[in-house]
């Protein structure tokens, strides 16, 4: 039988190395913030774009819309976001950040901009954008070979800065 070494594969070595920036993330997120890498990510994708459905969140993150119903529900209990019915379709809720979460997203901002600095210790500029290049230039080849419809358009593209506050919602 032919053996393959799984652990000098890219694909491998990806997961790996994902995992652990999640690991890395969601402890420092817990410890500094209070917030879970689940609740980063939903923060993150409506700094974004507030004011979208559970829906929508969900096929951002590539994700079945019931798994992120417990991480919203939690999200909503501890005052990060609120849920309002759509006005145009009210089986539908639009989740709105609060201003409790704009108040702790620099310091969220401030973890991962830490992990990332970690990360990349001792790495020159020039292989973080080989590096990247190279991902990105994976991710489409295998998008585009097995028409996995995955958008990675917008992934570079990511604002993380301070988000307004201007939003015709009622905050908490």
């Amino acid at each position: 039988m032919q053996t393959y070494d799984y652990r000098n594969s890219i694909g491998f070595i990806v997961n790996r190395t994902a995992k652990v920036f999640v690991k890395a993330l969601d402890s420092e997120l817990r410890g500094k913030v209070g917030v879970s890498f689940g609740q980063w990510k939903i923060l993150v994708i409506l700094s974004i774009q507030d004011g979208i459905t559970q829906k929508e969140i969900a096929n951002k993150l590539e994700l079945e819309a019931a798994t992120i119903i417990p991480i919203i529900d939690k999200m909503e209990k501890e005052g990060l976001v609120v849920r309002q019915a759509d006005k145009s379709d009210r089986r539908n809720n639009r989740i709105y950040r609060t201003d409790k979460a704009d108040a702790i997203w620099e310091q969220m901002i401030e973890c991962a901009t830490k992990i990332r600095e970690i990360s990349v210790k001792d790495v020159s500029e020039k292989h973080i954008t080989i590096m990247r290049n190279c991902l990105e230039k994976i991710c489409n080849n295998l998008n585009t070979h097995f028409n996995l419809g995955c958008d990675t358009s917008d992934a570079s593209s990511v604002d993380i800065s301070i988000p307004s506050s201007n939003r015709n919602v009622k905050r908490k």
